[in-house]
């Protein structure tokens, strides 16, 4: 009798070993991964991040969004090209990918690259024409070329989808100085400043503007 104890036990026991070795053998699935990778990437662990969403690649390589998740944390590594390379791996296998495009065009525009981020900004509006980010940053890109008028217009349009879009206001009041337009801008950037009160970034600007429009001297 005690002799048969010993051997069940024995037995139990390896059967615990072998469950115990399977349950630590285990891999997460694709899905598992992605959200370990959004969870370390909102901690700023973009190593971390970087690794989980590869890891979801290796289970499913056909998954646009991983690869736009994945190109993001790059992004925010600034390891630019690699970010481009992933939101490009997007574009393949999704070829209406707006967000591909959008965050490729950001990366380029990230790079100087003003053509291609202006080209990935207007291949992103052609497949939604509501895209008010994308508006607003191809508007970005045209001001610093010094398309000042076709900036104001993307701004406007933005604006036009989200009227309280406060980046869209304090872009266009700054194109709006470029062209001199001081009182239109002044306007501008105090809309941006209503809707966004605690950026400083505007606060000083609409200091420097009114400052600039005091000391105008009108001949």
């Amino acid at each position: 009798m005690i002799r048969n104890m010993v051997i069940l036990n024995l037995v139990l026991g390896f059967i615990g070993l072998l469950l115990g070795g399977c349950q630590a053998e285990k891999k997460l699935s694709a899905e598992e991964c992605l959200k370990q990778g959004v969870s370390f990437e909102e901690s700023q662990q973009y190593d971390q991040a970087v690794r989980s969403y590869t890891m979801a690649l290796e289970i499913n390589p056909n998954d646009a969004k991983v690869y736009i998740k994945r190109g993001v944390a790059w992004s925010k590594k600034r390891d630019y090209d690699k970010a481009i390379a992933d939101f490009s791996k997007a574009v393949s296998i999704d070829p209406r990918c707006v967000d591909a495009y959008h965050n490729r065009g950001i990366v380029w525009s990230k790079k100087e690259n003003h053509d291609q981020a202006i080209a990935d900004f207007t291949k992103c509006l052609e497949i939604n024409l509501r895209h008010a980010d994308a508006y607003n940053n191809r508007g970005v890109v045209l001001a610093r070329k010094g398309d000042y008028d076709q900036a104001i217009a993307d701004f406007s349009k933005a604006l036009e989808i989200d009227p309280f879009y406060a980046d869209a206001y304090y872009n266009r009041g700054i194109t709006w100085i470029d062209k001199g337009y001081l009182q239109q801008a002044l306007a501008d950037i105090g809309k941006a400043l209503n809707l966004k009160p605690e950026d400083q970034r505007i606060n000083k600007a609409e200091t420097l503007l009114e400052t600039r429009i005091k000391n105008f001297k009108i001949e």
